[in-house]
């Protein structure tokens, strides 16, 4: 299962760059944030979006930090205070070369991966892709609006006094 701080940071990471594409189109067109995404439709963006993008540079990224790369690397055995460094060296230490070949880190979490949730992520590339076919644009649209409403929701966490240019909560009354 994809540890859930790896789900949230991705999904956090692809909902901000839609609303941006989107707010910055609202803004430069001066009309609804419904104009908005349908012109968003027509963009590069959305087509890389569209075609999993996100998912495949986000799982290109993790390949690239399999563990099994440092096993030679002379920060092994060097002391040190520093945590994520420390957690290394205990995975370096305590798994096999076998179960280092099958260990990803994403270094943004600090969480470690294997294949199998590789994969997992793989699933849900497809799934959003599929959700986004513009043969359905009626559900297109909902899917950009859910991905802009659950950015806004995060923005009021994180960023309370920020201000939220598509106003999409306060649009639904959520």
């Amino acid at each position: 299962m994809i540890p859930v701080k790896i789900k949230e940071h991705l999904d956090s990471y692809i909902h901000q760059e839609v609303y941006v594409q989107i707010a910055v189109i609202k803004g430069k067109e001066k009309g609804s944030t419904k104009a908005a995404i349908n012109s968003y439709l027509n963009s590069n963006h959305f087509r890389d979006l569209s075609e999993g993008r996100p998912y495949d540079h986000f799982i290109d990224g993790l390949n690239d930090k399999r563990l099994i790369k440092l096993i030679n690397s002379p920060m092994k055995d060097k002391e040190t205070d520093d945590e994520v460094i420390n957690e290394l060296q205990k995975k370096l230490k305590e798994l096999s070369n076998e179960e280092l070949e099958n260990t990803f880190w994403e270094i943004e979490t600090g969480e470690f991966v294997n294949n199998n949730e590789i994969k997992e992520l793989g699933l849900e590339r497809d799934q959003m892709i599929e959700s986004l076919n513009l043969n359905n644009k009626d559900n297109v649209h909902k899917v950009l609006m859910d991905f802009c409403k659950k950015y806004e929701e995060l923005c009021i966490v994180k960023y309370p006094d920020a201000p939220l240019p598509l106003e999409i909560l306060k649009s639904t009354g959520s």
